[in-house]
């Protein structure tokens, strides 16, 4: 009986164990999916038959003055450009390229691409699948809509659904992904969706003269398609630049939503306008993948990022389990003949700026040439016991330094005051106004500003409201900013702590300020730190990066409408709607070694529309050099100054100046202001028409007057025709030059 006994409980046992691995084993890999009534069977992918799409099945589904649409039954796109006689296509030939097979065969032949993942495989990890039509049996239809075709893509074997639609408007081509049109089911979640990444892919061999792509790095960037690449690599442009909530994401220095391509006497210019701040540029060059030169937008739907488990920084990559609302939008501009570079698509993008943010050009000023200085007011030493303040410009010695400019000859001056509240220059805001007694207090900065528009001048008051330390207005555990893994954002700054705003508070805080901004009588306000945008994960007030580029721009629209002017630094596209300055644009070279040419993408654009300038005069890196481009490029010219030796800051945060003092500076200030004037005056408030590279090292910019700039920055003259250009100089050109 015993014997029974036992043997019965280690039956039981061995039972009980072999049902507990099943049930771990099931944790492990999935457990089977529970379906409700009326839910879809779980998918078979060996039960789905593969749908073989005619190639040639193209059909007219609208056509305008400009262009012509077509569709085929796989949900391919072709668009023929009646101006150049030319058709742009997403589905480029792989007959050229008969060694191309396996996945990025299908990824060539398909009009889109997905990363997914199984949500069932996270918990440890994560794993990003990539989709495309023919490896998922891709089911499409279309179905014909005002000005062109929407097409569903059914992913079968993945139990993926989503809607493209296609339409032809005012001339450009619309392409947009509705987001509550993306279903899911059988725990396959979306991470991003590439549509028609093949778009005017072309092989090097198809072009007979000059090609390249045009990606949005810095003020833009070339990666050329006829010569070779000794790297094989693509650049990968995140617009707007990494995003601090999520941790480990990586960025690049990208302000811009557009990129382009050009192949001979055809370009085209897209510009991603709605969904931009979750998207990333892909330039390919051939050689990477395929024999295809190709550059793409990936619309982000969930972001990978690393989870933290532990407070030791214990973790795992996984990727968001909530997926993004955002609707993905994207506009296609093409251009032929002259036009087809990338100057004519700069053109095209200025005319986008005036039509979606309503940016009108500037209006002429008949006392020339504004000159931009910031002027450091000071910054906060340690002391023995409590900091202290070293001014180095006053109120009053810069109403000394507006005179003597003016007394040399220089036009109307506006003018950043960088350092002028309590404290100084401290990177960030405490409650403020009022201004640093030190400097003479808000009367001095009341009597500045007077004195200042008597001669024509402008009054800015620097700020960043994106920063805040402990203070009346600002509670950490309310207001600071939070990252995916709700982890509160801050630094250490000369032993304070210095916590992160997110958008929407720094919104808040300047409402509760401009008052009192007003009552100092300045012109505007020049807002740093506007330029990062970040993600909010605060359980109470969550923001997406497109929520926080909003608040931004209504802060600015308060600032023009309570002050009047207003002014950030670099002209993220988000912002540059709503400033009537930009400081230190980037307009340098590139430093990517695939995207191996910068180009003034960004200056054509805007110029005529806002002021910009590239770096302080007094602290460029390479004077003569920094200069002619700016020249080049059409920047204003810009100057950081204090009235005292900048030495007495090494020991304050104003410890990068090294050269500023006024008494200093004035003559070659008003020597080099002049000569900017002369060059670049006239045309201040004209549109740029094109810019070329006349010779190794000699540049081109021409204006819609007819009036050119020729810049040489060789050691030798250039010559041609009735054109000399001296060494390391410019000469201006008339319309007969």
């Amino acid at each position: 009986m015993f014997r029974r006994i036992v043997t019965g409980l280690l039956l039981l046992a061995v039972m009980a164990g072999a049902a507990y691995a099943l049930g771990f084993a099931g944790a492990l890999v999935g457990k089977p999916e529970q379906r409700q009534a009326g839910s879809p069977p779980p998918i078979n992918p060996a039960s789905i038959q593969r749908i073989d799409y005619n190639p040639d099945s193209y059909r007219r589904m609208a056509e305008d003055g400009r262009l012509e649409l077509l569709v085929n039954d796989a949900g391919h796109i072709r668009v023929r450009d009646k101006q150049g006689d030319f058709v742009w296509r997403s589905d480029p030939d792989t007959r050229l390229e008969p060694d191309l097979k396996g996945l990025w065969k299908s990824n060539a032949d398909s009009p889109f691409i997905v990363d997914y993942v199984d949500a069932a495989k996270q918990s440890t990890g994560v794993l990003i699948n990539i989709a495309n039509g023919s490896d998922a049996k891709t089911r499409t239809t279309i179905a014909p809509v005002e000005g062109g075709a929407e097409l569903t893509f059914d992913l079968q074997t993945l139990g993926i659904r989503f809607k493209t639609v296609v339409r032809l408007k005012n001339g450009y081509l619309e392409v947009s992904v509705p987001s509550d049109q993306i279903a899911e089911s059988a725990g396959r979640q979306v991470v991003s969706i590439w549509p028609f990444p093949f778009f005017g892919a072309v092989q090097k061999q198809a072009i007979q003269r000059d090609g390249y792509m045009l990606v949005p790095l810095q003020m833009g960037a070339l990666v050329p398609m006829k010569a070779e690449h000794q790297l094989q690599s693509r650049v990968s442009a995140k617009i707007y630049g990494s995003d601090d909530a999520i941790p480990g994401q990586p960025g690049t220095h990208t302000i811009l939503p557009a990129f382009g391509l050009k192949r001979d006497d055809h370009s085209y210019l897209a510009v991603i306008e709605e969904g931009e701040a979750t998207s990333t540029v892909h330039a390919t060059p051939a050689g990477l993948y395929t024999s295809f030169h190709w550059i793409a937008p990936q619309f982000v739907y969930r972001n990978e990022y690393f989870r933290q488990t532990s407070k030791l920084g214990a973790g795992y990559k996984t990727v968001e389990k909530t997926r993004s609302t955002e609707n993905r939008r994207i506009r296609y501009y093409f251009q032929n003949g002259s036009k087809a570079d990338y100057a004519g698509m700069a053109a095209d993008y200025r005319s986008y700026l005036m039509e979606s943010q309503g940016m009108k050009k500037i209006a002429p000023d008949a006392n020339g040439l504004p000159l931009f200085v910031t002027l450091y007011g000071g910054a906060e030493e340690k002391g023995l016991f409590s900091p202290n303040f070293v001014p180095v410009t006053t109120f009053g010695q810069g109403i000394d330094i507006l005179n003597g400019l003016h007394a040399s000859g220089i036009g109307p001056i506006h003018v950043l005051y960088n350092g002028w509240a309590k404290g100084g220059d401290r990177s960030v805001m405490p409650d403020v106004p009022p201004a640093e007694k030190g400097l003479g207090g808000d009367e001095g900065l009341r009597a500045f500003a007077r004195e200042a528009r008597k001669q024509g001048d402008r009054v800015y008051l620097q700020a960043d409201f994106t920063r805040s330390r402990l203070n009346g207005n600002f509670v950490p555990s309310r207001d600071v900013m939070r990252d995916i893994n709700n982890k509160a954002r801050y630094d250490e700054r000369l032993g304070e702590t210095e916590y992160v705003n997110p958008a929407s508070v720094a919104l808040r805080l300047f409402e509760e300020h401009v008052g009192s901004y007003e009552a100092l009588g300045i012109d505007g306000m020049y807002f740093e730190g506007l330029g990062s945008l970040y993600s909010d994960y605060r359980s109470s007030h969550p923001a997406t990066r497109a929520d926080a580029a909003e608040s931004y721009r209504k802060l600015l629209r308060l600032a023009k409408e309570r002050l009047g002017f207003t002014g950030a630094a670099e002209g993220n596209s988000y912002l540059i709607g709503q400033l009537d300055f930009v400081q230190r644009m980037p307009i340098g070279v590139s430093y990517d070694l695939v995207a191996t040419k910068a180009v003034p993408f960004l200056p054509i654009a805007v110029h005529g529309l806002v002021d910009y300038s590239g770096e302080w005069g007094n602290l460029r890196e390479t004077g003569t050099t920094e200069f002619l481009r700016s020249i080049e490029f059409g920047a204003v010219p810009h100057y950081l100054l204090t009235y005292e030796d900048p030495a007495l800051l090494r020991h304050t945060p104003g410890d990068f100046i090294y050269s500023s003092q006024y008494d200093v500076w004035k003559q070659q200030i008003a020597s080099e202001y002049k000569r900017w004037n002369e060059a670049l005056g006239p045309v201040r408030g004209l549109f740029i028409s094109g810019h070329r590279e006349l010779a190794d090292g000699v540049y081109e910019t021409r204006y819609e007057n007819g009036t050119a700039i020729v810049v040489n920055y060789n050691d030798t003259a250039y010559s041609a025709g009735a054109i000399t250009v001296k060494p390391r100089e410019f000469a201006v050109v008339g319309k007969e030059g």
